[in-house]
């Protein structure tokens, strides 16, 4: 899988722990992903369902199919809050997304909640 990503996303931890995030999850490197969500976390897909279990976000995630390319064309961080957005290209398909992120704290770098917006 080819990953494009903004040049300035490690020059904040936030943003480096959402860039990481997002290409663990799309890369289903499983145990990376896991660090950085707190075990009480929410993913929230807008306009279908609520997942609070890691083994059904690696599920929802399992079922993309082959990913050719990951693009993140921004990530944003304010004290607590973080969000990215960007696109997957598939074989025949581009899906773009953004997710909105809550971390734990302003000084704690774990994911407690996700919004998932997708077309």
């Amino acid at each position: 899988m080819k990953i494009s990503i903004p040049k300035d996303c490690d020059n904040a931890p936030k943003k480096r722990i959402i860039k990481d995030f997002v290409v663990s999850i799309f890369q289903h490197h499983w145990q990376e992903a896991e660090q950085i969500i707190e075990p009480d976390f929410k993913f929230i897909r807008v306009g279908k369902d609520i997942i609070e279990e890691k083994e059904a976000l690696k599920k929802h995630f399992s079922e993309v199919p082959e990913i050719k390319e990951l693009m993140i064309e921004e990530i944003l961080t304010h004290g607590k809050f973080g969000a990215c957005n960007g696109a997957i290209k598939l074989k025949n398909q581009i899906i773009h997304f953004a997710y909105f992120i809550e971390f734990k704290s302003a000084g704690k770098n774990t994911i407690t909640k996700i919004t998932e917006y997708q077309i």
